[in-house]
């Protein structure tokens, strides 16, 4: 008898902030915050297609593998820093007001209070790195917030 095989889906986080960042190059200690309980979900664009796989992984055909790069992104194999058999999704949407007023949040249609503040936390940002991070030089990002824990929006 065989044993089948799941499919897994990949995640990676990013080590360290991206090119363009106020903080680039610095260690975003995303690992450690996600053993810790810190990191509750990551925002990522294409909802569509992690709706799909959330859907897979919640009934056991798929399990999602988060990984980060050895080394250079891209040039170095990829280590798992965590399984996951249960993911949540929702949708996000993100639109920046004028420069004096926080980034009004939109979860599955509905304006969320503190949004930003609550996101960027969940997040394992601090506001000004999250804003930077989704908002710099954009008035408006669409995605989805990939859950890892049982907290919902």
């Amino acid at each position: 008898m065989a044993i089948e095989k799941k499919k897994v889906a990949v995640l990676t986080l990013s080590q360290y902030y991206q090119k363009g960042h106020p903080k680039e190059g610095q260690p975003t200690e995303f690992v450690e915050k996600l053993k810790t309980g810190v990191k509750l979900h990551t925002i990522r664009t294409n909802y569509a297609l992690w709706a799909k796989r959330a859907e897979q992984i919640n009934a056991g055909q798929m399990e999602l593998s988060i990984r980060v790069w050895s080394g250079q992104p891209y040039r170095s194999p990829q280590v798992e820093v965590a399984r996951l058999t249960k993911l949540g999704v929702q949708p996000v949407t993100i639109v920046r007001g004028s420069a004096d007023h926080e980034p009004s949040v939109f979860i599955a249609d509905r304006l969320i209070d503190r949004g930003a503040e609550r996101l960027s936390k969940n997040d394992g940002l601090s506001y000004f790195d999250w804003h930077d991070w989704f908002l710099k030089g954009k008035s408006l990002f669409e995605g989805v917030i990939l859950q890892f824990t049982d907290m919902r929006y």
